[in-house]
């Protein structure tokens, strides 16, 4: 099989979006089948690759398809999505709230890091470092870092410019940053990095 990544169409990725609909644990709605690898696929498609401990790059390829929920006779319709979780799509830059397969924030544009500081691709369980206010002690100014959400080390969604590149956070407009930050509360949130 030929790996089949974002961007990518046609029936193979249909194939695989039939698949991921079958079943299997996700905060991502159920996927329309459009034949189009986009960044829903991808995401989902991350999901699938950290639940199986594989990497988690979005494409697919001979060890992620062999994970793909298989149909089973007499299967109704797959449960359906729950938790909650954020897709920023860096591809598109954007980023989706969804609460139980629902999006319940759309936020654009946002930004990644810049050259030399890129965002980190993956999913990632949101850390309970969660601060509304906050400056970077390593790349310091006042306020710089509002409404942090920290999710893979020093990387965190936040206020800040989407037209100015970060040092490998996400950059989330006001007011939509203390939306985001309001919305995620303590809860449980899986955090998907894709395009940076």
């Amino acid at each position: 099989m030929q790996n089949l990544k974002f961007g990518d169409s046609g029936p193979a990725v249909a194939q695989i979006q039939t698949a991921l609909n079958l079943g299997g644990l996700t905060r991502l709605p159920r996927l329309i089948i459009n034949s189009q690898f986009d960044a829903l696929t991808t995401g989902r498609v991350m999901e699938l690759q950290s639940l199986n401990n594989l990497t988690v790059d979005g494409v697919v390829g001979p060890e992620t398809s062999a994970k793909f929920p298989q149909a089973q006779p007499g299967q109704n319709d797959p449960p359906q999505p729950q938790g909650r979780s954020i897709l920023v799509d860096l591809f598109n830059p954007k980023l989706t709230a969804y609460d139980h397969g629902t999006p319940a924030l759309n936020i654009s544009p946002v930004a990644g890091g810049r050259p030399g500081f890129r965002s980190t691709n993956g999913m990632f369980e949101m850390t309970s470092r969660r601060l509304r206010r906050h400056s970077s002690s390593e790349f310091p100014g006042k306020d710089n870092m509002d409404f942090s959400l920290f999710y893979h080390g020093g990387e965190a969604l936040h206020q800040g410019d989407p037209s100015v590149q970060s040092h490998g956070c996400i950059h989330v407009p006001a007011p939509h940053a203390e939306q985001l930050f309001d919305w995620a509360g303590s809860t449980d949130i899986w955090v998907i990095v894709m395009g940076a």
